[in-house]
């Protein structure tokens, strides 16, 4: 696994020399000024470089100075190695829910009102009529990520077969279902995450009606599940920031998926769940 760091400041004359002397992936300029970089012999030369002793009369840090964790990667073994993988991309967003305003209490239930708290799917979306790209087989919502639409023969032909359920989705203007796209009916995991104490383990409770919302940062492998259930793709009983649920697949749907090129096998669109 490799660590990503992000770093801002608004950087110096002298900074600037320094740090384009790393050639880093981007040149970096006075002022106000944002990178980032891998864990490494570079992020440690930076970080001893800033870190020197400070004088009345001498600032080694420039105004503004900020490091964090930003995110992880890994590698092709540590992906080959997972049984399960939390998916980050549910596809690229196509359109709204429709009536814009109104849809969430269509669509959903939920324990908090305008929160997305417990919150449960009980009828159907209703969109306008998609236009597909060619090739294309899935999408997502705006305002709904953790959603997926997919081409209706191609859940038929590849996703029905895994046992995994559908929802009919509704044309707006007509009301009828429409005849070339479906919603995955994803259940809830029949286990919780083993996510205390984890990377994850962030949470606002003055947000979201006093349930937790976990962070949404990938900064680990993913928690593992308390318990083992055997599935293809599931929600997690947890509830990330915004509300939002993450969702988890086997190994056999993610190869699936790739091999569709429905997602891509790096860590920008699934993370490995760590092993017990």
């Amino acid at each position: 696994m490799i660590k990503h760091y992000y770093f801002f400041a608004k950087w110096r004359p002298k900074d600037v020399k320094f740090l384009n002397g790393l050639r880093l992936e981007k040149e970096i300029k006075e002022g106000a000024c944002s990178f980032s970089v891998e864990e490494g012999d570079t992020y440690h030369e930076i970080i001893n470089h800033f870190k020197e002793k400070e004088s009345l009369f001498r600032s080694t840090k420039p105004k503004g100075y900020n490091t964090t964790m930003s995110h992880v990667s890994f590698s092709k073994k540590e992906l080959d190695e997972a049984k399960y993988y939390n998916l980050v991309g549910t596809g690229i967003p196509k359109g709204y829910p429709q009536p814009k305003d109104e849809y969430k209490d269509i669509v959903f239930s939920s324990e908090c009102g305008a929160y997305r708290v417990n919150r449960k799917q009980i009828a159907p979306f209703r969109i306008n009529k998609p236009k597909w790209a060619k090739n294309q087989v899935n999408f997502s919502l705006e305002w709904e990520w953790d959603c997926m639409f997919f081409k209706k023969e191609f859940y038929e032909e590849v996703l029905k077969p895994l046992g995994i359920k559908h929802w009919e989705v509704l044309d707006h203007s007509t009301g009828k279902p429409l005849d070339d796209t479906v919603q995955l009916n994803i259940p809830i995991a029949k286990s919780k995450l083993l996510i205390e104490n984890s990377a994850y383990d962030v949470y606002s409770p003055e947000q979201s009606c006093g349930k937790k919302q976990y962070s949404q940062q990938h900064l680990d492998f993913f928690p593992p599940f308390e318990e083992e259930f055997n599935f293809h793709i599931c929600y997690t009983q947890e509830e990330f920031y915004s509300g939002f649920k993450r969702i988890v697949l086997s190994k056999a749907l993610c190869d699936v998926l790739v091999k569709h090129k429905v997602i891509k096998y790096d860590s920008a669109h699934i993370i490995p769940m760590k092993s017990i």
